[in-house]
């Protein structure tokens, strides 16, 4: 047992510099550290030790995940969720060409996209009603062209055409209007030199 607990010493110093990782130096004082549970669990580690030593390695487990659930609380927001339709705002457009599109779609700013490379999020528009009077939707996936880490919005650039469903849905948009997005779809989970060559 004292082994364990020697180990689980070991381990605390590199816990907590990973808790901070991306945050920046003025962001330190919003965050608040657990004190109180902190010092429960060194309170609840010696009377175990000494009185309940059987009942230690569950204490570890259950005070471990609890302090594993107040990081996850703690860090950046994410304006992005795979299983629920999200509404974006239309923030400018700009015509790139006779038949393409910039759109940018603002967000919370003290949120992350959430999107990483080589994955896409899909939107969806209303287009009639079924034959029991439901909403139906075209759906269709799209990829932000601006930077995965912008702070806010993101760009979608989108060639409108003629018979497009959804492309004449955007071309119909204006500043202000709201359009839903899911994701990110993951295509490929891509790590930093992972492959040698990479062709485009």
């Amino acid at each position: 047992m004292a082994t364990f607990l020697r180990r689980l010493a070991k381990t605390a110093p590199v816990a907590f510099p990973h808790a901070f990782r991306g945050q920046s130096k003025s962001s330190f004082t919003s965050y608040r550290v657990p004190f109180g549970a902190i010092a429960a669990i060194s309170g609840g580690f010696s009377y175990l030790y000494y009185f309940d030593s059987p009942s230690l390695l569950k204490f570890i487990f259950i005070n471990l995940g609890h302090l594993d659930q107040i990081n996850e609380e703690t860090g950046p927001k994410v304006a992005l969720n795979p299983d629920k339709w999200i509404e974006f705002k239309l923030e400018d457009r700009a015509n790139v060409s006779h038949n393409a599109d910039l759109y940018r779609f603002s967000f919370d700013p003290s949120a992350k996209l959430g999107l990483d490379v080589a994955s896409c999020l899909i939107t969806r528009a209303p287009s009639g009603q079924d034959a029991e009077g439901k909403m139906k939707y075209v759906i269709r996936p799209y990829t932000p062209i601006s930077d995965p880490d912008s702070k806010g919005f993101f760009d979608l650039l989108i060639k409108v055409y003629p018979e497009g469903k959804m492309s004449q849905h955007f071309a119909s948009l204006k500043p202000g209007d709201v359009v839903e997005f899911k994701g990110p779809i993951e295509k490929l989970r891509y790590h930093p030199n992972m492959k040698k060559e990479i062709g485009m």
